[in-house]
């Protein structure tokens, strides 16, 4: 089977016209479960098919080659996330693109890709038919144990003592495979397993196509040159997704790889010189890795410390711009990420349990400049006091700073809070009750978004996608410089940290 048969793809059209800023849709065709029937699925809403993959690659390099500077932004979804999710989202983040004057003209073009996941409680109904049959066995015999427990034993008056010795042994037994079933409803396990196997590999093919594409059609208009900026939005676990397929697609045999990487060995994260930089922004053909913006990702904080290489370290050092956006009350990887992950993370402390988008920035409201370890918070701790912690010589601050950091937990959009349940002029609780509050009107009342909110219309919005689209240079430059643009993040309780 071909490759370009792993995914469809649509063109976003608002009443039969082209947006000002052109958008597609692309998602894999991998199904939720192995064994389930294909499925044709119903094009979206403003949306085109564009048919044949191999055509639909072919109609986005074209549009891509006529930009006379193009930017391709693409943007990943977390887990959690349906197809119904995911397209009211992306769509919502159209909207938003195209209403930002800010962004017109600038040769952006926009991907939402999506990837196979489900929602929360999907998987309930095989809950039994997938279930090994050892585990069955296992919950079925406790079920029977506490039966002859409570009746057979009691009726012919064994001791208390042993029935209850009993009882406690059963209930182990019951334990295992009804958590397991608990964590299959969360279905966050079976996302990770989808974003690794689907997710990653689909969206490597669909850049080693769209590459091969634009760069022919760069070749035909006498452009041989010409390079389009590659930049990432990844949400959630979609910032696992991005990292890894840019880790995928980097030449690591290239004479820039190879400096970069004998410089992280030697413990040196300080950038190259602007031509190094360049040559290892370098993907395929016809792209260079521009800029990456990371939304609450469920990455382990201590990425920022390891002094070795993973993911996001070996993508971040090829991108020329690399900006996150945090919330220290996102109780979705407070609670249920970190606890998921529990049994998995190698460390010996729960100081070392968090996720990168619950990173704190230790600052007023606005942007500060200069990132150090002491200004960034994750859990109780400071990075600094964190990297003191470490049994072994870990990374120093340079890696750090390769990050701009935008602190969401406080801000606010129109008197209320964007992500937590802030306040105008308070900063938000975070106190042990603060976070059960969160945590409580999350899972009740889906409001706040403590995980997803930063996508809703309004500041924190623009500013992720200015930030994909354009840059931080221009995006100061659009809010009317540094002085401006703070006041501005001020105004929405934003606490920014950069080098």
């Amino acid at each position: 089977m071909s490759a370009t048969r792993f995914f469809t793809a649509y063109e976003v059209q608002a009443d039969g016209q082209t947006p000002a800023i052109p958008a597609f849709f692309i998602e894999s065709t991998a199904p939720n479960n192995f064994d389930d029937k294909g499925e044709t699925l119903p094009a979206p809403d403003h949306c085109v098919d564009l048919g044949d993959p191999r055509q639909a690659i072919e109609r986005i390099a074209q549009t891509l080659a006529r930009q006379e500077a193009p930017k391709l932004v693409i943007t990943v979804h977390g887990f959690n996330s349906p197809r119904d999710a995911v397209l009211k989202t992306y769509a919502q983040s159209f909207q938003s693109v195209n209403g930002d004057k800010a962004l017109h003209d600038r040769g952006v073009i926009c991907v939402g890709y999506r990837w196979p996941s489900e929602r929360m409680g999907t998987p309930w109904r095989s809950g039994l038919t997938a279930s090994p049959i050892f585990l069955l066995g296992t919950l079925f015999t406790a079920l029977a144990a506490v039966y002859f427990v409570n009746f057979v034993l009691e009726l012919c008056e064994v001791a208390r003592i042993v029935r209850m010795l009993i009882t406690a042994a059963t209930a182990f037994m019951a334990v295992i495979p009804i958590t397991l079933y608990l964590l299959r409803l969360i279905v966050y396990f079976r996302d990770g397993y989808r974003a690794t196997t689907y997710g990653v590999p689909d969206l490597v093919d669909i850049i080693r196509l769209l590459d091969e594409a634009l760069a022919k059609q760069l070749t035909e208009m006498g452009k041989t040159q010409a390079r389009a900026d590659l930049s990432f939005i990844g949400h959630s676990m979609g910032g696992y997704v991005v990292t890894n397929a840019v880790r995928i697609l980097a030449d690591v045999f290239s004479p820039a790889a190879i400096t970069a990487m004998k410089a992280m060995t030697a413990g040196d994260d300080t950038p190259g010189t602007h031509a190094e930089d360049t040559e290892l922004s370098h993907i395929g053909k016809a792209f260079r890795l521009r800029r990456l913006v990371l939304v609450s990702p469920d990455i382990p904080a201590e990425v920022l410390l390891s002094g070795r290489a993973n993911a996001l370290r070996s993508s971040l050092i090829r991108f020329q711009e690399a900006h996150l956006f945090s919330n220290e009350g996102d109780e979705v990887l407070l609670d249920i990420s970190t606890t998921a992950n529990f049994f998995s993370l190698p460390t010996k402390r729960r100081n070392f349990g968090f996720r990168l988008g619950n990173v704190g920035v230790l600052t007023e409201w606005g942007i500060t400049k200069g990132v150090n370890l002491d200004k960034l918070r994750v859990g109780s701790r400071t990075l600094a006091q964190l990297y003191a912690a470490l049994d072994a010589a870990q990374s120093r601050d340079g890696f750090a700073q390769r990050l701009t950091y935008f602190d969401c937990t406080d801000s606010i959009e129109k008197g209320e809070g964007v992500v937590t349940n802030a306040r105008p002029g308070e900063p938000c609780d975070l106190s042990m009750t603060g976070h059960l509050r969160l945590l409580w009107l999350y899972v009740t009342q889906g409001r706040p978004d403590v995980h997803s909110g930063y996508f809703a219309p309004g500041f924190v919005g623009q500013l992720i996608y200015r930030f994909a689209c354009i840059g931080y240079g221009d995006s100061e430059q659009a809010y009317g410089q540094f002085d401006a643009f703070s006041a501005e993040c001020k105004a929405h309780q934003v606490k920014a940290l950069r080098g």
